[in-house]
């Protein structure tokens, strides 16, 4: 819907911070890529899954009790997946999962692309590496899996961000759209986060250009529908009911980490300040500090939980605008990269502290970390390496995607004595 000067001005003067919205429109439309298509076959998945299958036991925060009320749980490292080789090191970056299906996609870390995927099926209470395509000459940072095509938010050297698919049946590796059509002339770097919506791929993208972007998959192919300018953009979430996205920016120097609120449609609802500081990662080069992993989801459709690196977590009530945060002893060293959280707990994804793992409170979700606190991280001779993300199919499985070191499998068992506690 084209929104009237008047109704801009009045946008402008009630946000909190500077963004530059260049088009809000729900009919501006890019003519349709020819799609680049080349042929990537998918390789020999066996051999990149190793059994573990030791108990894990949680090393406690600060000495605390534990609870009573978690002891017939065990947790139990089922596995380690290793990335597919390439010319370069492989990093773990995002995970999507999904019933019994969990994707991994990789990229090279640093200023080097190329990236891969494997996806990992639980089967019969077993897990196995199924499908692994490599030698893909872009980043994957975010991926989504559909229809038998896997989406990928995907950072190009040649192009800059764009939109990328994996046909399963056909192996067609596919840039399916150049998010710098949508820009008129200027290059946005790297597209971070996706969410779809039926015929819709919505991407947030950028570091000194970049915003929200809106495509739409048509018979020849995707087109572009709709952009909002943001400069920093690098998480993007959609509401359980379908109705609304969250952006998540502030990754720039001055910028205030804050979240955008749209609809589905396009149209711009508000702007919510979530901290007076940008988004910073430490233990990074200076000139990557504002280059990290963050992720933004909806927790219900009114309550958003979002990550700001250094500065830990953020709950966000849409309503009231409340925002809650992790407490700073959450961090002792590396950053606060992505969350999951199913019936039993909230993952953080700690960066170098590890998996940290809080009770959740469903009574009072605003409480982001609950006690009993656990923290988990892999053996001290690791590869060295963030917790880039965390993914839980809701009840039993959790999957970790460990930078250079892997990706972890992990699983609830309920016959358990608790003596992973």
């Amino acid at each position: 819907m084209m929104k009237t000067l008047l109704s801009l001005l009045k946008v402008f003067t009630l946000m909190s911070i500077v963004l530059l919205f260049s088009k809000c429109t729900n009919d501006y439309h890019v003519s349709v890529d020819s799609p680049v298509k080349e042929n990537i076959p998918q390789i020999d998945a066996s051999g990149y899954l190793t059994q573990v299958n030791e108990v894990i036991h949680l090393r406690s925060v600060n000495d605390q009790l534990k609870s009573v009320s978690t002891l017939n749980l065990t947790l139990v490292h089922k596995a380690d997946v290793s990335a597919p080789e390439g010319d370069l090191p492989l990093s773990a970056s995002c995970l999507y999962i999904k019933d019994d299906v969990a994707v991994v996609g990789y990229n090279v870390q640093g200023n080097e692309y190329g990236g891969a995927f494997q996806i990992i099926k639980f089967k019969e209470e077993t897990e196995q590496v199924e499908t692994v395509v490599s030698n893909l000459p872009v980043d994957v940072n975010d991926i989504l899996l559909k229809d038998n095509i896997v989406y990928m938010a995907c950072s190009d050297p040649k192009t800059g961000a764009a939109l990328y698919t994996y046909n399963l049946t056909t192996s067609e590796f596919t840039r399916a759209f150049i998010l710098s059509k949508l820009l008129e002339g200027q290059t946005v770097a790297s597209a971070n986060g996706l969410v779809l919506s039926d015929s819709e791929a919505m991407m947030s993208a950028g570091n000194t250009n970049g915003g929200l972007f809106w495509v739409s998959e048509g018979t020849e192919g995707f087109s572009g529908l709709n952009y909002y300018g943001a400069t920093s953009a690098s998480s993007i979430a959609m509401s359980p009911d379908g109705n609304h996205l969250a952006l998540l920016v502030g990754g720039n120097e001055g910028d205030k980490a804050s979240l955008v609120l749209t609809g589905t449609d396009g149209t711009y609802e508000k702007t919510i300040t979530l901290s007076d500081e940008p988004i910073t990662h430490q233990n990074v080069a200076t000139e990557d500090m504002y280059s990290g992993k963050t992720k933004v989801r909806f927790i219900t459709n009114n309550l958003v939980m979002a990550t700001l690196g250094s500065q830990g977590a953020v709950i966000v009530n849409l309503n009231s605008e409340a925002v809650n945060s992790t407490p700073s002893y959450m961090l002792h060293s590396g950053n606060t990269n992505s969350f999951a959280f199913d019936d039993k707990f909230v993952y953080y994804a700690n960066g170098a502290d590890g998996l940290w793992l809080a009770s959740l409170n469903t009574i009072y979700p605003t409480h982001m970390v609950s006690p009993p606190w656990w923290v988990w991280d892999t053996q001290s001779s690791a590869p060295p390496g963030s917790v880039n993300d965390v993914a839980s199919d809701g009840s039993k499985w959790v999957v970790v995607a460990k930078g250079l070191d892997g990706v972890h499998i992990l699983k609830f068992v309920d016959d358990g004595c608790g003596c992973s506690f």
